[in-house]
């Protein structure tokens, strides 16, 4: 069996950090409390807690490289709003994105 990776280490230690200082947030209801959800990019320098200032329980948050509303994106936006009572749909873009590097065709072959 492998040794898991720093890195692996490092996520499961802060896990086990955010669970213990979880506290009442376990009893936040399932539906968003800002009843909005936002669709953004997965850029990893991108916050959307901070950016929207959003804390657990506020908003529905799909990310997706690009930030595009892709068929699974729309799906994940359809049961926001239909099944969990969001009213609200951001759509979030940045500058610099890495997307802009390549086109579908690229990712297609990748495939």
């Amino acid at each position: 069996m492998s040794t898991p990776s720093a890195t692996l280490q490092e996520v499961i230690s802060a896990n086990g950090k955010y669970a213990a200082e979880f506290g009442d947030k376990e009893k936040l209801a399932l539906p968003p409390a800002r009843r909005f959800a936002i669709l953004t990019c997965m850029d990893a320098r991108l916050d959307p807690a901070k950016y929207a200032g959003l804390a657990e329980g506020d908003a529905h948050v799909i990310r997706n490289a690009g930030g595009r509303a892709s068929d699974d994106a729309i799906r994940s936006l359809v049961i926001s709003h239909k099944l969990l009572g969001t009213n609200e749909w951001f759509v979030v873009h940045h500058s610099d994105c890495g997307m802009q590097l390549f086109t579908n065709e690229v990712i297609s072959d990748l495939l």
